[in-house]
């Protein structure tokens, strides 16, 4: 599971550890929805309102369900509850209709059930097999039982997607009335599932051909790929380029490869976990995951495949996201590596299951290249560590672009040391000097130890250059051969560089420079403690008051930059004003960085 997904699934949980009172009057509840068109617009997502409850079980929160009020039918697409919020999502014919939460109670499964010493357990019930039973899409196979371990037919399987996307069955199931296409010859009108392959072929759930074949066992790449067709016909999937993490993915075959790679990046896929009988040298178990495509799937993997595609794909928006506009367009947010944890911020706070958002960035380009994306067009927004270079500046006016910088954070540029060099500071003068003459050798010319001395640099398009630029090098250069010899391709391995530059014997000790918020996290991760140290420079520490208050002589700021052009209430605009508000700074100091004085800020 990627970090990514990991953040995504804590704000979930947190927030649907906040409870709700199940019992509004349908004209309250659609009162004040929020509602948001789906896929080609045959669906609509109705958000309903729950501010005062709060004493409501988990096991009881399993049961909670949308349902149309006028009928008492659940609502198949229905989500969990997040903060005050459930959403429901319907067929746009339905969207008018009154629509309630109501507090059903989940089947009661026999083959669930263990007694010990008197006392009624569940076990082996698969996760969600509650919550998609009240939706109405998973039932039992007759006599109280769930059968997790038992086959699904394809006809069953189908029958859980058209029950799950309440798909109805064309009034006109004539050649005509399914848009041409061809007939399952093995579906008999007399069939009981007749409507279910009618209804699956017509919305392209079930791919065209002569058979549906529809007592033969479900494969999991089958159920994969009708997933994948279920929630790409309501816009909540879309097409990854992420590699694979199963070890058998050669196995998988053409027609489902693009369904695994496209679900399994959000962590929803059918899998077998494997591990090492024995642990590694590091004490670490080898863990394999297998997608088996092949094999048959049982009950309860296709249960808990299909609660988690319900729970992690749709995108749903909180309420600062509507408040500030967000939930109609987002911008398209670039900017430096460092940066990179403000955006991934700012989309948990906008969204629920953020990674899923069109505009969710997997990475930043690195303060040189989203300087280009912005100036091109390419991004609206920039959360940036540095100020344009000398050279982007020039490709900004040969392009008739304005660049505009808001301070939004506080930061610095630092230098650091090993950690067993002995000293503990440089001035100004000594740092400019070391990266444009390149005089020295051993850092006893430097007020140390005879030690021999290292000085690392950042490459020519990173944001540190720019940094360089703006304090220390004034229109010169950094000296060829440190260029040349010494040049740290990106933020992490200038840490990892330094860090491995020590020697004993020599003795050697390295000096390079970063981001000062990067380095207090990254250093942490990539080294552990106590491997490299941060230097005083003309007699100042970096520290988070230093930094901003000022004293701290390479102080600085991270920016939101957009074009001047840029409109007034675009994203991007309403973005600047949204992390100079409260909730904003409070988003930059969640992202790790130092939050500005409130009287520089708009709040």
């Amino acid at each position: 599971m990627t970090m990514r997904r990991m953040i995504s699934i804590c704000l979930t949980l947190v927030l649907a550890a906040v409870l709700f009172t199940p019992a509004l009057a349908a004209e309250q509840t659609t009162a004040a929805a929020w509602t948001r068109s789906e896929g080609d617009g045959s669906y609509v997502t109705i958000r309903l309102s729950y501010p005062e409850g709060s004493d409501l079980s988990y096991s009881e929160q399993e049961g909670l369900v949308a349902r149309y009020a006028d009928t008492g039918e659940p609502i198949a697409l229905s989500s969990s509850l997040y903060g005050e919020y459930f959403f429901a999502t319907v067929p746009a014919d339905n969207a008018g209709r009154p629509i309630e939460v109501y507090p059903a109670t989940p089947a009661r499964f026999e083959d669930c059930i263990t007694v010990w010493q008197g006392v009624e357990y569940e076990s082996d019930l698969p996760i969600g097999a509650k919550e998609l039973n009240v939706r109405g899409v998973v039932n039992g196979t007759g006599g109280g039982n769930l059968s997790p371990d038992a086959s699904l037919t394809r006809a069953e399987a189908f029958a859980m997607i058209v029950r799950l996307l309440d798909l109805p069955a064309p009034s006109d199931q004539s050649w005509e009335g399914l848009g041409n296409k061809t007939w399952f010859s093995d579906v008999p009108q007399d069939a009981w599932y007749y409507d279910t392959a009618s209804a699956a072929l017509a919305a392209g759930i079930a791919a065209e051909d002569v058979r549906f074949n529809p007592n033969r066992p479900v494969t999991r790449a089958e159920f994969t790929v009708m997933v994948a067709r279920a929630f790409r016909t309501l816009g909540w999937l879309e097409s990854s380029d992420a590699d694979l993490r199963f070890a058998d993915a050669d196995a998988i075959p053409a027609w489902a490869l693009d369904a695994y790679r496209d679900l399994d990046a959000h962590g929803v896929s059918i899998t077998t976990v494997e591990f090492a009988d024995e642990p590694d040298a590091y004490g670490d178990i080898a863990t394999t995951f297998l997608a088996e495509p092949g094999k048959t799937a049982t009950r309860g993997e296709v249960i808990e495949f299909l609660y988690n595609a319900l729970r992690f794909l749709p995108c749903y928006p909180t309420e600062a996201a509507i408040a500030w506009g967000f939930d109609k367009e987002m911008p398209v947010i670039d900017g430096s590596t460092s940066t990179y944890p403000y955006t991934t911020t700012l989309f948990n706070t906008m969204f629920i299951n953020c990674d899923c958002h069109p505009n969710f960035p997997q990475s930043h380009s690195k303060s040189y290249y989203s300087y280009d994306r912005l100036i091109s067009g390419e991004a609206d927004l920039l959360i940036i560590s540095t100020k344009p270079t000398e050279d982007t500046l020039a490709k900004a006016k040969e392009a008739g672009v304005e660049l505009e910088l808001t301070p939004i954070a506080y930061d610095a540029m630092v230098f650091f040391t090993n950690s067993e060099n002995p000293v503990d500071g440089l001035t100004m003068d000594q740092i400019r000097t070391i990266y444009v003459e390149n005089p020295y050798t051993n850092w006893t010319e430097l007020g140390g130890p005879d030690a021999a001395f290292i000085p690392y640099c950042r490459n020519m398009d990173s944001g540190s250059q720019a940094q360089m630029e703006e304090f220390f090098l004034k229109g010169d250069e950094i000296h060829p051969d440190i260029r040349r010899e010494t040049t740290s391709v990106s933020m992490a391995s200038v840490l990892t560089d330094v860090a491995g530059a020590y020697q004993e014997d020599p003795l050697t000790y390295a000096l390079g420079y970063s981001i000062y918020y990067y380095y207090q996290s990254a250093s942490q991760i990539l080294l552990g403690e106590n491997e490299l140290k941060l230097l005083e420079i003309n007699g100042v520490y970096p520290t988070d008051e230093t930094i901003a208050d000022g004293s701290y002589p390479l102080s600085g700021y991270n920016y939101a930059v957009v074009r001047a052009d840029e409109p007034k209430d675009s994203p991007a605009r309403r973005m600047v004003d949204f992390l100079l508000s409260e909730g904003g700074q409070i988003c930059v100091q969640n992202a790790g960085f130092g939050p500005l004085d409130p009287q520089d800020t708009a709040f």
